[in-house]
């Protein structure tokens, strides 16, 4: 089978993974310059960053993967979940919404854990199998639409004014350009259209001290703030030690732009009035996409299948949330066109 997967982020790189296990030629095609979606954005310097908020679930799918693929060194200590408090709620639900990043929560996050060097670092991982695997991989490509022959089925995919034909697609990214690349077709896609995007302001910030102490993170649910200390030895500088220094990520789950990031310093401010005086070296993001639909707005991942479409993503119909529905979602994907 010839497979060409749209998108380069976890669920595109899962999806490819799994395709080429499978015996199919792959081509994955990437808008962007490099792979891995907005966990590859990272700060240089002499601390790691990560962007976003991310605990690896010790049982995840994700996890999965790396032991499948043998990747050394990815699991970290385990997040001491116990000391997750809630101001205006109690611990239980702070630690549910930490868990699938929304208000409503989730399964509660006793086996995170703080993956060893970064998520950049798992996401190179990744990257290196789908490569050694022989997944042709095309960065900086753009693709302009799918088209498909008088059955209604996959021909061909149109990248850069040119055609890579191919008998099945897998389609990792976002619901609104999933319905700009099937403009010209007959496949309906009003349960896209009803997706709504969840956007949120970050600040990511490396402190020299431990302000945070005894907790290990706190959600207020007035505000929508999680603050969390992901601090590990791998990730601060030598110059400095996990005893001393704070790797802090907060979030703003009920606003972005200047009311999400005002909110997070605000209620930093409020518990810890000396952060600021802290700094050794901030990150803030005014808005970011942290959930491409709601929960209830999930669609199923063979919406297009006979048409030899997969979706793949946190926006399709999973039992996990963040990284691992990402994951999860690409391998269905994958499988299902082999099936199919």
């Amino acid at each position: 089978m010839r497979a060409v997967v749209i998108g380069g982020g976890l669920a595109g790189l899962s999806a490819a993974i799994q395709l080429s296990v499978d015996g199919a030629s792959v081509t994955l095609i990437e808008s962007n310059g490099t792979l891995g979606g907005r966990v590859r954005k990272q700060d240089s310097g002499d601390w790691v960053l990560d962007s976003g908020l991310h605990l690896m679930r010790r049982r995840g799918p994700f996890q999965q993967l790396l032991r499948r693929l043998r990747a050394p060194r990815v699991l970290g200590k385990r997040w001491n979940a116990t000391h997750m408090v809630g101001i205006g709620t109690e611990n239980s639900h702070a630690r549910e919404v930490l868990s699938a990043m929304r208000i409503e929560g989730g399964d509660a996050a006793e086996r995170a854990i703080v993956p060893t060097g970064g998520w950049s670092n798992l996401v190179d991982k990744i990257i290196t199998a789908a490569e050694g695997m022989g997944v042709n991989i095309h960065t900086e490509s753009q693709v302009e639409g799918l088209i498909l022959d008088e059955s209604g089925k996959i021909r061909a995919v149109s990248v850069n004014n040119e055609q890579i034909e191919c008998d099945g697609v897998v389609l990792a990214i976002p619901p609104n350009a999933i319905i700009k690349l099937l403009q010209g077709t007959n496949l309906s896609t009003n349960s896209l259209e009803a997706c709504t995007e969840h956007r949120v302001a970050t600040i990511d910030a490396a402190l020299i001290g431990k302000p945070m102490l005894p907790y290990s993170g706190f959600f207020d649910i007035e505000s929508g703030v999680i603050v969390v200390d992901q601090t590990k030895p791998d990730r601060v500088p030598t110059r400095g030690s996990e005893g001393d220094c704070t790797l802090l990520h907060a979030v703003c789950l009920n606003s972005d732009g200047e009311e999400g990031l005002n909110a997070i310093k605000t209620l930093l401010d409020t518990r810890y009035p000396d952060w600021r005086n802290m700094v050794a070296v901030r990150r803030s993001t005014k808005s970011v996409m942290l959930h491409p639909c709601k929960e209830s707005e999930r669609v199923p991942g063979d919406l297009f299948l006979e048409s030899g479409i997969a979706l793949a993503g946190t926006h399709v119909l999973t039992s996990h949330a963040l990284s691992d529905a990402a994951v999860d979602s690409g391998r269905k994907a994958a499988k299902a066109l082999k099936n199919r």
